[in-house]
């Protein structure tokens, strides 16, 4: 296989005291950084950087449980957001402070004998979100306990509505391009399932995965376990989701422990349209690139971040349907534009929204690049 390869120079790095995983970066240049450790001990971090090169940290608060994502406020304003045992809004301004915690006004207002602080550490994990570029006053947020919360930051109470999205865990759920009403999500049971505010009495499967089967290579203890293995894992599970910022009817997942990043289309459900298969160990995230279309950034345990550009891979010939189809043909992509390689496992990447430089987690360290 053959592509351009970048070397790691690490001239454009911040070093953390700790393992780095949740990761954004705004149009200001500020990136907010979240640790990842298995105690009660970890830290969330925003770092600026006036040249791209040399970054300085600003703030730092503590925190008790491993943020799993981050993400600033759309359209600027000195807000940041993050998950983990809660929903959390920040400002940022002279200082990092805690503004709002979503999930306990929610806890407050349903058990109103028992005390907020009581419920911190007990209710279910969030394990991702998204703040809708549209309008900002809605947020929605993904659950362990099979939910999706939408979250409207101008009502009263916050919660605008919650819905049983899966028959298990949800993983991660992002609105659609230039929607405040479409919403997709992914979870434990290996499908892409895609809502509208306005019904929500029904959702349209649009990717689930064939009996017997698995996408990509994975790290398997055993043979003939399709829907789990020994060691636990499951591997029909979608860990994460990303639309595309330019074509609504474009979905980017991957399975867990997998090598290959899936391209959905929802006008083709039923199957992938393309499969990118260049990592050689399990990919950890996925990013589109904020100003080319059908440009996507992948990242993995082999230590690479690979730029994909699939631009002739997108253009259908043919009617869409809008019929289940297991039939369709499924091309495969094993050569990115370009590579780059680092020493260590790539945890997470961000762009920079201008999309002329990258940044990505590895180890303790936050690494910028440029395309």
């Amino acid at each position: 296989m053959m592509y351009k390869t970048q070397q790691s120079a690490k001239p454009c790095y911040y070093e953390s005291h700790y393992p780095l995983f949740a990761l954004d970066w705004n149009e200001e240049d500020y990136v907010a950084l979240g640790s990842y450790k298995e105690d009660s001990f970890n830290k969330l971090q925003v770092i600026h950087s006036e040249d791209l090169v040399t970054w300085d940290k600003l703030f730092e608060c503590n925190v008790t449980y491993p943020v799993t994502r981050c993400q600033w406020l759309p359209k600027g304003g000195g807000k940041l957001a993050t998950c983990s045992d809660s929903l959390r809004i920040w400002s940022v301004g002279d200082s990092l402070q805690e503004q709002l915690n979503l999930s306990l006004c929610k806890y407050s207002k349903q058990s109103s004998g028992s005390t907020a602080s009581a419920a911190l550490g007990s209710l279910p994990p969030v394990t991702s979100f998204d703040w809708n570029s549209v309008d900002t006053n809605l947020i929605i947020s993904s659950s362990i306990d099979t939910t999706c919360t939408v979250w409207d930051l101008q009502s009263s109470n916050y919660v605008k509505t919650q819905l049983i999205a899966h028959d298990s865990e949800v993983y991660d759920v992002k609105f659609l391009t230039n929607s405040t009403q479409l919403f997709a999500s992914c979870g434990g049971d290996g499908s892409v399932r895609v809502f509208d505010l306005r019904c929500l009495a029904h959702s349209t499967i649009i990717y689930e995965p064939l009996a017997g089967l698995t996408s990509g290579t994975v790290k398997s203890s055993g043979e003939g376990n399709v829907g789990g293995n020994e060691d636990g894992t499951n591997h029909t599970a979608l860990l994460r989701l990303e639309p595309s910022p330019f074509d609504p009817n474009v979905v980017a997942t991957f399975t867990q422990d997998s090598n290959a990043v899936l391209i959905l289309d929802m006008r083709y459900p039923g199957s992938p349209i393309l499969t990118l298969e260049g990592h050689s160990s399990a990919v950890n995230q996925m990013k589109w690139h904020p100003t080319q279309r059908n440009v996507l950034l992948t990242c993995g345990d082999d230590c690479q971040v690979l730029y994909w550009d699939i631009n002739s891979w997108l253009h259908h010939s043919g009617a869409a349907t809008s019929k289940w189809n297991t039939n369709n043909v499924v091309h495969s992509l094993e050569t990115p534009k370009f590579a780059y390689n680092d020493a260590a496992e790539i945890n997470n990447i961000a762009w920079r929204p201008q999309g002329d430089w990258f940044g990505m987690n590895t180890g303790k360290q936050f690494m910028s690049v440029r395309c």
